[in-house]
């Protein structure tokens, strides 16, 4: 099945870097039928070396470009830091960052000779804690800008995580679907913006299986629907642990997952016509080889496949 795969979400998580695991997982990945790979952004495209990535990217695949890990990381330290911040330095900073992964998407295209980035996915940090605020204001100001940049024809998607809600304490705690669709809708600029669901967090949301539902017919209403990846949640398991964004499998790999065939099913019915269709699932526990890990995936690739069948 044609569809992406979350590299960094595969890869093992055991330090220090095993070069050699990596390169024998890039190597698998592009003996598989898959549409490309989404790639994290930590201020460069590759934690420890992007020219060696970029050797290793298979010349047929398109690319996605997530600013998420990188923005975790920062948040860390710095609370505030957002592009829907309403503090003024976190948001700046957190434009900052963005026009560095705008740089990277250059290197990127410069080193493989052609426009290989369909899409950079954004989110609306901050959390809501420890005195931080964001604003759907703030948001749209800072989508305005980032579409004024040049990604060399790659589009933005707002990716949604787990909102602020008051029911439970939140994984992530952005913006709401709601806000984050009005966000795009007041936004102006040459680069296209529009919305991406990801299953698990939807489901770490709303607690249920149905989250992702709600949240793809929120996006379709609003004429902003551009893909959906697939990542379970677990209600509780002692490796994914209770309702968090640690991309979960299948139910076929794991059963307490939430993410069933059936599930899967349905949220590509709810979806209807998708730009980007992938999978971000982690293997775990962390300690299995890299073989071990594409025949993680290729079970839930063809658990994906058959939801689509």
């Amino acid at each position: 099945m044609n569809v992406f795969v979350s590299s960094y979400a595969l890869a093992s998580p055991v330090e220090p870097w095993d070069q050699a695991a990596e390169e024998r997982l890039f190597s698998g990945l592009s003996r598989m039928n898959i549409a490309g790979v989404e790639l994290p952004f930590y201020g460069r495209l590759h934690r420890r070396d992007e020219s060696w990535l970029f050797e290793r990217l298979d010349p047929r695949w398109r690319v996605l470009v997530t600013l998420l890990p990188g923005t975790m990381e920062r948040l860390a330290v710095e609370p505030r830091f957002g592009l829907a911040s309403a503090d003024a330095s976190g948001r700046a900073r957190a434009l900052e960052f963005a026009g560095q992964a705008a740089q990277g998407v250059a290197r990127l295209h410069a080193h493989l000779g052609r426009r290989a980035v369909a899409a950079v996915l954004v989110h609306s940090a901050p959390r809501r804690i420890a005195g931080a605020r964001w604003s759907l204001e703030a948001f749209a100001d800072s989508l305005s800008r980032l579409r004024a940049l040049d990604w060399g024809g790659a589009e933005i998607l707002v990716e949604h995580c787990d909102a602020h809600v008051a029911a439970h304490p939140p994984d992530k705690g952005f913006l709401s679907i709601e806000d984050e669709c009005a966000a795009l809708r007041l936004s102006t600029g040459a680069a296209p913006a529009r919305a991406l669901i990801n299953w698990g967090r939807s489901a770490v949301e709303a607690r249920s299986a149905d989250g992702a539902l709600e949240h793809l017919r929120r996006a379709r209403e609003a004429c902003l629907l551009a893909g959906l990846f697939f990542s379970g949640a677990t209600p509780d398991d002692p490796d994914y642990g209770a309702w968090r964004d640690s991309h979960a499998p299948f139910s076929a790999s794991r059963s307490g997952s939430l993410l069933t065939r059936a599930a899967a099913r349905a949220a590509l019915d709810a979806a209807g016509s998708l730009d980007y269709l992938g999978l971000k699932i982690q293997p775990l526990p962390a300690g299995l080889g890299t073989e071990e890990r594409l025949a993680f995936l290729r079970v839930n690739r063809d658990e994906l496949s058959a939801a689509a069948a």
